[in-house]
């Protein structure tokens, strides 16, 4: 090898520079994670506190067990609003203008009301309603004058709720439900699934109208009818496109389970409530709070640009 080839290869330390490029990596970072940076110190130093501080301490304990009632509420109601809204896409794309009508009018009430309003509605009225309907006959008195449980129209699903809600199973047979047997918890999951099947099925109905005619009518060619080209074709693609419109959604249904502290279900805000006005701490459970629902939604928010920076790593490498 002669001296003009050695003297035109760069040396070891320059070739591993350009290999791990640290400036270049921390420009970036600097550049497009500082906000994540400085969250994180500042997630540390309130979690130090918490830690610490007899007072946080006990706020922190007061309040947390409401999470898993939020994150409960939260997971069970979007995946039936996933349901309701992939159902009411299909309906809102539909060429039958009563099956259009129908769901419009659905989505366009359901979005139009304050989820406020539709929570109160849901449980004072609605689930009441649906119980008197399904167990409606009412109490009567023998002879003796003994209160003798009117047996309901509907009786299989009068049962069958009762065991749902947890009715004990040995007195099933000889009572029927009560709107007091419907715990808060599902009535709010009710209302928190109709009121966000009416924006996801906006959602869903954005994705399957961006996918090209010529997929369907590609799929219906090779013999697939019309669900199946649907199911394998249109909603995969469709999926992909809504990711960041399902993600936001998921984190602002997690938000608004605080308004379930409306009908008293102990969720955070409820528990952080409660704390607040018995021991006159506010400053410290509204801290608490924030700092719950700061990781919650970040933390939620990262994990789902991770899977859409997953799912589309075939078109970014095409």
């Amino acid at each position: 090898m002669t001296n003009s080839t050695l003297s035109m290869q760069p040396p070891v330390s320059e070739k591993r520079r350009e290999l791990i490029d640290v400036r270049g990596f921390a420009r970036r970072l600097v550049r497009r994670q500082s906000w994540l940076i400085a969250f994180l110190i500042i997630n540390i130093i309130v979690a130090i506190s918490i830690i610490s501080s007899v007072i946080l301490s006990e706020a922190w304990n007061y309040i947390a067990p409401g999470i898993r009632i939020s994150l409960e509420i939260t997971l069970i109601s979007f995946f039936i609003s996933l349901v309701v809204g992939v159902l009411v896409a299909l309906m809102r794309v539909s060429k039958n203008a009563f099956i259009y009508n129908v769901s419009t009018l659905y989505v366009e009430l359901f979005r139009g009301l304050p989820l406020l309003v539709i929570i109160l509605v849901f449980n004072f009225v609605i689930v009441p309603g649906l119980v008197e309907f399904i167990a409606g006959t009412q109490d009567t008195v023998d002879a003796s004058g003994n209160t003798v449980p009117g047996r309901p129209p509907i009786t299989f699903i009068d049962d069958m709720l009762q065991r749902f809600v947890g009715v004990n199973p040995e007195i099933i047979e000889t009572t029927t439900l009560r709107s007091r047997d419907i715990d808060e918890k599902w009535r709010i999951i009710l209302a928190f699934a109709v009121t966000y099947g009416a924006f996801m099925s906006e959602v869903f109905r954005a994705g399957i109208e961006s996918i090209g005619r010529g997929q369907m009518e590609a799929a219906r060619s090779l013999g697939m009818n019309y669900f199946q080209a649907m199911r394998y074709i249109i909603l995969p693609q469709a999926v992909r496109n809504i990711l960041p419109a399902l993600g936001n959604n998921f984190i602002l249904l997690l938000k608004d389970t605080s308004l379930a502290s409306a009908v008293a279900v102990p969720e955070v805000t409820y528990l952080t409530r409660q704390y607040s006005s018995n021991r006159f701490r506010y400053p410290e459970g509204l801290l608490v709070l924030s700092f719950i629902y700061a990781n919650l939604t970040i933390f939620l928010a990262l994990g789902v640009n991770a899977l859409e920076h997953f799912l589309h790593a075939d078109r970014r490498e095409g």
